[in-house]
């Protein structure tokens, strides 16, 4: 009964336009204005591998929570919440004071219960804020769950620390490898080992984690473990775990480098250059690695000799 009276309470905030009562104080516990509170996500992203303006890097098939309860208020932050809410749709009167009077008195009646029960045990159904996350918030109910215990379960949408590993994972940011050819100025020779350098990258790492919970985060780190080579032109290709930037009188064997067996004919070959991360996680779980590419163009000309007797 609890969860169907919550669930109409919450429709009549999102239906009805919070702003129509600003003159009213706010909800003492919370914010936003209506459907917007109803998704606020608590999870913190924090780290150097977080930057919100660059492109993530989410691998084919994995599959990120798009929504989750997460721990939102103890009982008294609850009832707080509950006469809050009572209190600003005074302001519209009849019938839809009265209604929302009555759910709320259901509601708080139901929820004596739990008045003894420590910590935050009301959980607020959230989402990613994607179009995919917006409709897993609409198709889920409840929208609130009281929980006392935090489990860990994959896949049951109440958050613990391998969701948070997933969100952490979905929200890392790897750099694009930067690529430095020699010989310089873009143009080599069939034969000539090609140097390929990649500038060296640093660790990330990025932690997902819900404050006031210490076992609610999760912490990914990504290393740089491999860097491939691969190109359009025949040739013999030496990739390796680093490729340092050429130094004269380096040797080959410490470096990456491709040896093209035909001229590009005027034209350019094209040069990829991946960069794989490894990725690991505290707590451990089995996560998708890391992979970015850059691409160069490099014209390569045969040198013609004329001997003569």
């Amino acid at each position: 009964m609890k969860r169907r009276l919550l669930a109409l309470l919450l429709a009549i905030v999102t239906l009805i336009p919070l702003g129509a009562t600003s003159a009213l104080a706010d909800p003492p516990v919370g914010g936003g204005n209506g459907s917007e509170y109803y998704v606020e996500t608590q999870v913190n992203l924090s780290g150097n591998g977080h930057n919100p303006g660059g492109k993530t890097h989410i691998p084919p098939d994995f599959d990120p929570p798009k929504c989750w309860w997460e721990p939102k208020f103890t009982y008294a932050e609850m009832v707080e919440f509950l006469t809050g809410i009572q209190e600003r749709f005074g302001v519209f009167g009849g019938v839809i004071e009265v209604l929302v009077d009555y759910i709320i008195e259901k509601i708080l009646a139901e929820y004596k219960q739990y008045q003894s029960w420590p910590g935050k045990i009301f959980w607020l159904l959230t989402h990613d804020k994607t179009a995919e996350g917006e409709a897993c918030y609409q198709a889920t109910t409840p929208k609130w769950r009281v929980i006392q215990q935090v489990p860990v379960a994959e896949n049951d949408k109440v958050i613990d620390p391998w969701d948070l590993a997933k969100i952490a994972r979905a929200n890392l940011v790897l750099p694009r490898p930067r690529i430095k050819i020699n010989p310089p100025g873009g143009r080599s020779y069939v034969g000539l080992e090609t140097w390929i350098g990649v500038r060296p990258m640093r660790p990330r790492s990025v932690t997902a984690s819900v404050p006031g919970f210490p076992q609610l985060s999760a912490t990914i780190r990504a290393r740089p473990s491999a860097i491939r080579i691969e190109t359009n032109g025949p040739g013999q290709v030496k990739s390796g775990t680093t490729c340092p930037l050429y130094t004269k009188g380096a040797s080959l064997a410490s470096g990456c480098w491709i040896k093209f067996t035909k001229s590009s004919l005027g034209g350019r070959y094209t040069i990829t250059v991946t960069q794989l991360w490894e990725v690991t996680s505290t707590p451990n779980f089995n996560l998708p690695q890391g992979e970015v590419s850059a691409s160069s163009t490099i014209q390569i000309d045969e040198i013609q000799s004329t001997v003569r007797k």
